[in-house]
């Protein structure tokens, strides 16, 4: 196997990273502060303990906590090898802009990246595996039948997705473009034995749970996209697009694991973006449909742990998914739709999913054969997975806000952030609406670059946009597609978001003359839904305000709901 990268692809790589970079997006708002808090959070324990973080490639015992499920010090998983670790490299490779000290513990997590892969080019923490014997998944075992094979393919998955940002990140680093390529070229070498029809009733007997074949073989698409994209090679382009064929035979609803799912639904559409293969975004937007309309997606915008309509509990990282899903989405085919869901799924389930601490991880669900219907109070923070896809969320999200292209900058959603690069800055700050009717203030200012025609999206919670320029005067706006833009180039602009409450039924239908008498409905006000802490709410006179909502109970979604029981379904008879 080739043990490092030639001269022409870390050429390559550099460039790509040096494009990669882009501005330097900061939140602000309450979206801003969630994601304050949790970049904070890899700061401290259990994140400053560089055993801690390696542990799922060495195998070594971190404390005498190891096994104590309910300890702070509890490691846990080191049999999904390269899961913890992969997820930390990505993240914070992402987020370092080529400073490997972004994080006291990365360096020293690079270098037993380097020191630990196995002959073979995969990692497993607790030894060789030989990967032509049967799946080692006993289906009466609990989490100890789990086994070493399934769980390693796993976190190899995520680890090469981590290794792959590295390389971008630290394009100078050959030792982690080494093994970023061996990795790939172990996961070439597997496909006969994973992609086998004849072996089907060995993949089925695992299950689609956490240690499944369907969850755990299939990831490995996203990071050999991305690995083909960074380094050139078509193998592992062309091995991710044989893996894409053989996952139509298990592509289906409903599923044990929505995360894994999930993050096959991203690689399709990666897959997209690299062929242009009009099929794989056809499969995509066939799931998004299934989905939503089966009841899958709640109408806070987010998805169960188990890919089903009812489960006790959500899962942060299959949140996330679904948000970096429909960021991409809307990105590759410009629909609205998409951008609306993400703006939905992030300003209600997602951040209702943030532990105190910062983290992401595991919230109770209150549900019926119907669906969610609201939030429990308990948050199990998930430090093995869902608190680094938290910050990947927050990362994709930054990526998406802003589009700019022959004198037009596009900001697809309404939301406070300053974004800098060489070229000047741009910084969207929101206001609560001056009059009656107004749901809230945008204004867009650019400093330090040359004036754009800046567009923006018309949310599903508006009913119509206008804009005024820094001394109050009225500007034009042309429309088309649900997009709003200025009629000329502008430094300035502040755009209005006119509108009021709205219902809806519990499949995202809105109800223009408001709830119908004895059926479900969910109320919100701009990008937020309404929740209350009582589910006992009759169907208010229609129409109504906000105000008189709220002196009933109601908010838009606040953060002091996020340790509460709070219901934003209504009409349940409850």
């Amino acid at each position: 196997m080739l043990r490092t990268i030639s001269a022409s692809a870390l050429c390559l790589l550099s460039a790509l990273c040096s494009a990669a970079e882009g501005p330097r997006v900061v939140l602000g708002g309450d979206v801003g502060r969630a994601a304050a808090s949790c970049s904070r959070r890899f700061l401290g324990d259990p994140f400053d303990s560089l055993p801690w973080l390696r542990a799922d490639l060495t195998g070594e015992r971190v404390s005498e906590f190891d096994d104590e499920w309910d300890h702070p010090g509890h490691r846990p998983f080191k049999n999904y090898s390269g899961d913890i670790s992969g997820r930390f490299i990505e993240i914070m490779a992402m987020d370092s802009r080529g400073d490997q000290s972004v994080h006291p513990a990365l360096k020293g997590l690079l270098r037993a990246v380097s020191q630990e892969q196995r002959a073979g080019g995969y990692f497993c923490a607790s030894g060789a595996i030989d990967w032509e014997r049967p799946i080692d998944f006993r289906a009466d075992g609990g989490m100890d039948g789990w086994g070493r094979m399934m769980p390693a393919l796993w976190g190899n998955a995520r680890l090469l997705c981590g290794l792959v940002e590295a390389v971008r990140a630290f394009p100078g680093d050959t030792s982690i473009a080494g093994a970023a390529r061996r990795l790939g070229d172990f996961y070439i070498a597997v496909l006969p034995r994973f992609n086998d029809p004849d072996r089907l009733a060995e993949y089925a007997a695992a299950g689609s749970y956490a240690a499944g074949y369907v969850t755990c073989w299939f990831p490995a698409m996203e990071g050999l996209v991305k690995l083909s994209r960074l380094s050139g090679e078509r193998k592992y382009l062309e091995a991710a697009i044989a893996i894409a064929e053989f996952y139509r035979r298990f592509d289906r609803l409903p599923v044990d694991h929505a995360h894994g799912m999930l993050c096959n639904q991203v690689s399709l559409l990666l897959l997209y973006e690299a062929t242009q293969e009009p099929d794989y975004l056809a499969r995509v937007e066939k799931r998004w449909e299934e989905l939503v309309q089966g009841g899958y997606i709640n109408p806070a915008g987010g998805i169960l742990e188990k890919a089903q309509v009812r489960f006790a509990r959500d899962e942060g990282c299959a949140i996330v998914d679904w948000l970096r899903l429909n960021l991409a989405l809307g990105r590759v085919t410009g629909k609205a739709r998409y951008l609306a869901m993400a703006e939905r799924t992030l300003h209600n389930h997602f951040l209702q999913n943030q532990a105190v601490k910062g983290g992401f991880g595991h919230r109770q669900m209150m549900c019926d054969e119907q669906g969610v219907y609201g939030f429990g109070r308990e948050i199990e923070e998930s430090t093995w997975c869902c608190t680094y896809h938290g910050e990947l969320g927050f990362i994709n999200l930054r990526e998406h806000l802003l589009a700019g292209g022959d004198g037009t900058l596009t900001c697809p959603f309404a939301l406070d952030f300053t974004a800098k690069d060489g070229a000047g800055t741009t910084a969207s700050v929101l206001r609560p609406g001056r009059r009656a009717g107004e749901v809230l203030r945008q204004r867009v200012s650019l400093a330090g670059r040359p004036a754009a025609i800046i567009r923006i999206r018309k949310p599903n919670w508006a009913d119509k946009i206008a804009a005024v320029d820094p001394a109050g005067a009225s500007l034009p706006l042309t429309a088309e597609d649900g997009w709003y833009a200025t009629s000329k180039p502008v430094t300035d602009v502040e755009f209005v978001y006119w509108g009021g409450v709205y219902a809806e039924d519990r499949r995202f239908t809105r109800l223009p003359e408001g709830p119908r008498p004895g059926e479900p409905f969910v109320l919100g006000f701009g990008p937020k839904l309404l929740a209350a802490e009582t589910p006992s709410l009759a169907a208010p006179k229609w129409p109504t305000t906000l105000a008189e909502l709220e002196a009933k109970g109601l908010r838009p979604f606040p953060d002091g709901y996020r340790r509460k029981d709070c219901y934003y379904v209504f009409g349940l008879g409850h």
